[in-house]
């Protein structure tokens, strides 16, 4: 009777524990597998990426069939037969508007004169700090580093006038030009 009442008992055990496995969470192997089988896509390569026979770009990448295409180009050793000339070799590009022009300057003026004009700033703020590290009592008064810290703020305040004189120059271009 013992025997059939443990056999009973371990039945039993085996049954409850058979929905308790099927409860449990998924594994990261588990799920992870799941997520690769819906993510089906084209994986890219560095291959795919540096292949200069593959038209398109990475964002509008070509058609799978090969490097065909109109964007194409033939890699470095590859020659092209006698003859036949790619379609952009003829033609001519588009002569740029004035507006493009005029456009194209006053956007490098600009550039030119923010950089300027940082300078400016870089040149303010360490002139500031070399006259504060000058002007520090705690530091010996004839030591070589204040000769240095003295020489370093004499060629910054060279570099402020250079810098300032920039920008003076580049506001006057941009005022003959009419640039806003």
């Amino acid at each position: 009777m013992r025997r059939l009442f443990a056999a009973g008992v371990v039945a039993a055990v085996a049954w409850a524990a058979a929905p308790a496995f099927a409860d449990a969470p998924p594994s990261l192997g588990e799920v992870a597998a799941r997520e690769k089988e819906k993510k089906k896509g084209k994986v890219y390569t560095e291959d795919d990426l540096r292949n200069p026979r593959r038209g398109g770009s990475y964002s509008q990448p070509a058609a799978e069939g090969g490097g065909t295409g109109a964007g194409t180009t033939a890699a470095a050793g590859e020659k092209k037969p006698e003859g036949t000339a790619s379609p952009a070799a003829g033609a001519t590009p588009k002569p740029k508007t004035e507006d493009e022009v005029r456009a194209e300057a006053e956007t490098a003026w600009r550039e030119k004169l923010t950089q300027a004009q940082a300078d400016v700033a870089t040149w303010t703020s360490e002139i500031t700090r070399l006259q504060n590290a000058l002007s520090d009592q705690s530091m010996p008064m004839y030591g070589p580093g204040r000769a240095a810290r003295a020489d370093a703020l004499e060629n910054a305040k060279r570099q402020l006038a250079a810098a300032n004189s920039a920008v003076e120059t580049l506001t006057e271009e941009g005022r003959r030009n009419r640039y806003r």
